[in-house]
């Protein structure tokens, strides 16, 4: 059998110093701003940002923080088939 799990991480990339000030007004401008929308952000205006994993960041995480969808399912190992998850159905 095969458990999986789902887990949050955090991940980084850098902007550099002198576009603070534009980011800043970006960030006013976009108050609920997702991290893409960030990233997107800074290539639209030349920069060319690697995103990297940090680590000792992975949090095992509960259904409540995944919309009651399943964060953990139990897989048949032959048939890769569901057997058990424990929220809506996977």
């Amino acid at each position: 059998m095969k458990i999986e799990y789902k887990v949050t991480t955090w991940e980084r990339f850098d902007i550099e110093d002198k576009h603070r000030e534009g980011l800043l007004e970006f960030l006013k401008e976009n108050p609920k701003a997702a991290a893409m929308d960030i990233y997107n952000w800074y290539c639209d205006i030349g920069g060319d940002p690697y995103i990297e994993q940090t680590t000792n960041t992975d949090c095992e995480m509960t259904t409540d923080e995944n919309g009651g969808c399943s964060t953990i399912e139990v897989y048949d190992d032959p048939n890769d088939e569901a057997i058990w998850w424990n929220g809506t159905n996977p």
